[in-house]
């Protein structure tokens, strides 16, 4: 009987974790139950539909319906119609590549009589460095690497 009165004592003096306890198993539960009803759904029915017979009884093909057969005209017209789709497609493409090459090779020479004007000595360069440490932000305002 004195163990058990102890273990009373001990659980009314720490009434406040005795409730934290069973607020955690009570969540945990909850959890659980909720789980199992979502397991258990329904199960999904599928349509049986007897599959297209393919093969006569007699081993010979089947002859398709005229559904089918206007289904397979559409497809092929729409095939066609993407195909040329993809032909003009490619020839404006072609097009715009060419047009692209004839103004890059006019700005090319342009930018090769430049880079061979500009010639570049030690003097120059180190009047470059120069000017970029005067120009820059002052030493006090550049962040700190």
């Amino acid at each position: 009987m004195i163990i058990i009165e102890a273990i009373i004592e001990l659980l009314l003096a720490n009434i406040a974790f005795v409730i934290l306890i069973a607020g955690g198993l009570y969540s945990v539960f909850k959890r659980q139950k909720e789980m199992k009803e979502t397991k258990r759904a329904e199960p999904n029915r599928q349509n049986r539909e007897n599959p297209k017979q393919t093969v006569s009884p007699f081993g010979l093909p089947a002859e398709p319906t005229a559904n089918e057969l206007k289904k397979a005209e559409k497809a092929i017209e729409i095939g066609t119609a993407k195909m040329a789709d993809k032909v003009y497609e490619r020839r404006t493409n072609q097009r715009q590549v060419k047009q692209a090459e004839k103004v890059s090779n006019r700005y090319q020479d342009k930018e090769d009589k430049i880079m061979n004007d500009f010639k570049v000595d030690q003097q120059e360069l180190q009047k470059a460095v120069i000017w970029s440490e005067i120009l820059s932000k002052p030493k006090a305002l550049q962040k700190r690497s």
